[in-house]
């Protein structure tokens, strides 16, 4: 299933994407939980597409997962999660906004997985039974305050500044995860190209992985890594995602 939260002027409200395009209402997030139909429907194209999952407790991204974005550096013996916060995430067409001391600011395209149940030390071969479903996601990372001679020891705002998150533009429940195209591009030109299948720890893996150390709860989101190298953006620009199966998440680029 499609799943879209929204706003048809009466606030954030959730429904499901149907094939012609119409939305039918639901009573609340179908994220690991029940929903019923309120029995009010809306064109997709009268609405706005608000981010699927707002307020997840956490979201961990996993770094060097595609070899082609290793560029020299080590492959890992492990999945290697580090932390973004809820509180960068927005949702499609919503503006990321650069500060002027960001530096370098890169767009990283990536295929989110958005937990459907607490998951604590979970098999491998089980790992997906516990996931709700699937979205887009866009890893803005501020390369200057990642390294360099003035980096920040953590990456705390390279990764998390507010609005480095977008998502959307739905949550798409019936996909393999390892078998999906993924592109980004930047002012419409092409920057990254991957199929997810080129991941060095799958799906399963980092989940089984995390959940051994850190319990996946419900609605939390796990960014499963970019490939190849990440085209840098600009004010005045804009940022597209497209994942088979999934939708387009676009954004435009503003100075704070």
């Amino acid at each position: 299933m499609k799943f879209v939260r929204f706003d048809s002027g009466n606030g954030a409200a959730y429904g499901i994407v149907e094939d012609d395009g119409t939305v039918t209402e639901i009573s609340n997030s179908p994220i690991g939980q029940s929903y019923e139909a309120t029995g009010a429907s809306h064109s997709l194209s009268g609405v706005k597409i608000l981010a699927p999952n707002p307020n997840p407790t956490k979201m961990l991204c996993l770094a060097r997962n595609y070899r082609s974005h290793l560029l020299g550096a080590e492959e890992p013996s492990r999945p290697e999660p580090f932390y973004k916060t809820p509180t960068a995430i927005i949702g499609p067409g919503d503006p990321i906004k650069l500060t002027a001391d960001s530096g370098l600011v890169v767009c990283e395209s990536e295929l989110i997985v958005i937990m459907g149940k607490r998951a604590k030390n979970v098999n491998e071969e089980d790992a997906l039974d516990y996931v709700f479903g699937y979205t887009c996601g866009n890893d803005v990372s501020a390369r200057d305050w990642q390294g360099g001679p003035d980096a920040d020891t953590q990456w705390w705002r390279a990764k998390s500044a507010d609005t480095f998150g977008p998502t959307g533009p739905f949550i798409v429940t019936d996909i393999d995860p390892q078998d999906v195209n993924i592109r980004g591009l930047v002012n419409g030109v092409e920057g990254q190209k991957c199929h997810s299948s080129e991941m060095i720890f799958d799906v399963k893996q980092s989940i089984s992985f995390i959940s051994r150390y850190v319990t996946l709860e419900c609605g939390d989101m796990l960014w499963t890594g970019t490939s190849g190298t990440t085209p840098p953006i600009n004010i005045g620009g804009d940022v597209t995602v497209e994942i088979d199966k999934i939708g387009v998440l676009h954004n435009p680029v503003e100075a704070a």
